[in-house]
């Protein structure tokens, strides 16, 4: 239960950290000549990112499916997942990323079901 839990709070944070870099982007080009921060908008990082997410997801979504079976949790994550990946696609170089911040959303929201969902699955079953 608590590495099942770790691998969930672990992808929340990575997805907390993926809308800090969209919300807060704006405010630091602002900034941008001063604070010399123009890497912060480098595709690397987004890729990065969804690199860390990926492999934390799967494994976290998947464990918790084990448990709670609910199919629902890891579909959410998996479209989540997939918006992120087609906004980083080479056809999307707008740099708006409206597709990555929804799918943040989303992929966070299905480890915050995960987590609700084992939870309730280990009530069930004392």
């Amino acid at each position: 239960m608590q590495s099942l839990n770790r691998i969930d709070s672990g992808a929340i944070v990575v997805s907390a950290i993926c809308v800090v870099h969209c919300v807060g982007l704006p405010l630091l080009l602002t900034l941008a000549p001063l604070l010399s921060v123009h890497w912060l908008h480098e595709q690397h990082f987004h890729w990065a990112l969804l690199l860390l997410a990926l492999p934390l997801s799967m494994i976290g979504l998947w464990q918790g499916f084990q448990r709670h079976a609910s199919w629902l949790v890891p579909a959410i994550g998996a479209v989540g997942l997939g918006m992120m990946a087609y906004d980083l696609l080479p056809a999307h170089d707008d740099h708006a990323h409206g597709l990555t911040l929804l799918g943040v959303m989303l992929v966070a929201l299905a480890h915050a079901l995960n987590i609700r969902g084992i939870r309730r699955h280990l009530a069930c079953s004392h």
